[in-house]
């Protein structure tokens, strides 16, 4: 036996366009912890390069200083 249940359909339409609210608000939420989470990774690679950069730059200028 498969349980049934009776519901007005305006209430169900009530229900559903709340969830969908829910959902949405969810979604918002979700997308902006990404957003920050992919800020906080850029910025980190960002500074890495640019310490690698920098290392770079300082062993050129002492090759070329060893050889002048």
């Amino acid at each position: 036996m498969i349980p049934a249940a009776a519901v007005d359909p305006a209430e169900f339409s009530a229900v559903q366009k709340r969830l969908d609210d829910i959902e949405g608000k969810v979604e918002f939420t979700n997308s902006e912890i990404q957003q920050s989470s992919g800020r906080t990774l850029g910025r980190e690679v960002g500074i890495l390069y640019g310490f690698l950069f920098g290392v770079l730059i300082y062993v050129a200028y002492s090759i070329i200083m060893s050889i002048v």
